[in-house]
């Protein structure tokens, strides 16, 4: 039999493992509050599809996630996005004059605001990890986008269409089917 044995091994690999614990916690507690955010949300789902707290209390703001990857809407907070209650931005303001610039076009939207939050109260009970507002407010602003990025004409030049889709891009689109769905 060996002297000396090897068990001191295993009690210096769990203290170096406790020690890289307490140091990325540090770490992270130092970090500012958009990287504690992205750490709190993998822990909640490392998937990424359900982002509301498993129980109250939570340390951080709850997000939604917005229309365009890498933004969040932080319940509350300013987050990367306009709240829906603020000033909408040049682009925003465009699409909402648009939409209310003509009575047909203002009653269109308005009614299909309408369907969605039917719809969404039928699915009240099958979505459990967001409320029937933001249900309401992701469906609808999808349904705007992709409807007015199917009216453009095929036979435009691409620099232009590249042009009008980075403009789209621009839109706060969540703002405008809250405005929509407020009326």
């Amino acid at each position: 039999m060996a002297k000396g044995g090897g068990s001191w091994k295993v009690a210096y690999a769990d203290f170096v493992t406790a020690m890289m614990a307490f140091f990325l916690v540090m770490w992270i507690g130092a970090q500012d509050v958009k990287v504690r955010q992205s750490v709190a949300n993998y822990f909640i789902d490392p998937a990424g599809v359900s982002k509301k707290p498993v129980s109250d209390g939570a340390v951080l703001e709850t997000p939604s996630s917005g229309p365009v990857a890498g933004q969040l809407q932080v319940a509350g907070g300013r987050g990367t996005r306009v709240p829906s209650g603020g000033v909408p931005s040049p682009s925003t303001a465009a699409i909402l004059n648009w939409i209310n610039a003509d009575a047909a076009r203002s009653r269109h939207w308005k009614g299909e605001a309408q369907r969605v939050r039917e719809a969404a109260a039928a699915q009240k009970a099958v979505n459990e990890s967001r409320t029937p507002e933001e249900v309401e407010i992701a469906q609808l602003s999808q349904l705007l986008a992709s409807d007015l990025a199917g009216t453009v004409p095929k036979d435009m030049p691409e620099v232009y269409k590249d042009l009008l889709f980075s403009a789209f891009k621009e839109v706060n689109w969540e703002q405008v089917a809250g405005t929509l769905l407020k009326d």
